[in-house]
């Protein structure tokens, strides 16, 4: 294959992605995300619906230069990935690693017996609990922690939430979610198959797990919009739209807050959780100078940011790293 029918194939995979339910942007969903919003604005705004949706498809937001940075990212990270995703571990080897590791660690492990519906209800609820545990803590790390903050705050430098910026990101935090995936995946195919041989499989609809379909159907897409829709008092259970919006608000009051991508419970064990509302009025972005930075300085300053904040870091722990090599030194002297 040539680099340019490679280039080709890509893209025609990412046109392709755009029209698959497998896929959180597609058209399906954005259309579903779109008749949710109507829906919400003409009880919301009763007599004002056209001016709302006049508002919800303005050019000031689909057309703003953060929102059109999000376009070309995310065909920029398509390419990327398509390079480095056969270098990167695939869930179909780490599964069969871990399993075979598994016969050794737990040689003894007995197989249980249930009626296949119950163990792919039960897998699939599983499943859907580690993969949003997971998403949930990964996130709260990257806010967190400041070497993955370099990277993560691409994604909070957007002026502007349009659908496409869920990809607004940079590849270094792209690989960091796509191994952690794989590693869901495989702790959960792992564990079931040794459980229940034969028996695992997922609820699907369409292909889609079952409480992928459904996340996606309602509304998804509008996390990243300004359509403000809350759940009220569902969002002690479940992040709203209106509540990931909160996320990427500018103010310092809400700051690392609702990391959480479909339940609300571990922003609560957590201490994140924050409530929001339809009537709040948030400004975007990160307050700092990196919210105007260009295309080429979004994808190498993160490198800069992070190698700058693991020097600091390593010079300010480094009396206690002198301390520790003059003690060993000593005690080698000495004995």
């Amino acid at each position: 294959m040539t680099y340019f029918e490679w280039l080709l194939s890509v893209l025609q995979q990412t046109l392709a992605d755009l029209q698959s339910v497998q896929k959180r942007v597609s058209i399906w969903y954005l259309l579903s995300a779109f008749m949710i919003a109507g829906v919400f604005y003409a009880w919301r705004y009763p007599g004002k619906l056209k001016s709302q949706l006049i508002q919800l498809f303005s050019p000031s937001v689909w057309w703003h230069r953060s929102a059109r940075h999000d376009y070309v990212i995310f065909f920029i990270n398509r390419f990327v990935m398509a390079l480095l995703s056969p270098r990167l571990p695939s869930s179909v080897l780490l599964t069969t690693w871990l399993y075979y590791q598994s016969q050794n660690w737990f040689p003894y492990s007995a197989e249980l017996s249930l009626p296949t519906a119950y163990v792919i209800a039960l897998f699939t609820l599983c499943y859907f609990l580690l993969d949003d545990f997971s998403r949930f803590y990964l996130h709260r790390m990257l806010h967190k922690w400041p070497i993955l903050w370099a990277f993560h705050r691409v994604h909070h430098s957007a002026k502007v939430l349009t659908p496409i910026t869920v990809f607004r990101t940079h590849p270094v935090e792209g690989v960091l979610f796509f191994l952690r995936s794989v590693v869901v995946q495989a702790i959960c195919v792992t564990f079931f198959v040794s459980l229940f041989p034969g028996q695992v499989s997922l609820y699907t609809v369409w292909g889609v797990s079952i409480f992928t379909f459904i996340f996606n159907v309602l509304g998804a897409n509008l996390r990243h919009s300004h359509v403000v829709l809350s759940y009220g008092r569902w969002e002690k259970w479940l992040i709203s739209p209106a509540q990931h919006q909160r996320h990427h608000s500018s103010a310092i009051d809400d700051y690392d807050c609702n990391f959480g991508v479909v339940l609300a419970l571990w922003d609560r064990v957590f201490g994140s959780w924050k409530q929001a509302n339809w009537q709040q009025k948030l400004v975007f972005g990160t307050n700092t100078r990196f919210d105007e930075k260009g295309l080429v300085n979004m994808y190498l300053e993160p490198f800069q940011y992070a190698f700058e904040s693991m020097k600091r870091r390593l010079f300010a722990k480094m009396p206690a790293i002198i301390m520790i090599l003059v003690s060993t030194t000593t005690l080698f002297y000495t004995t």
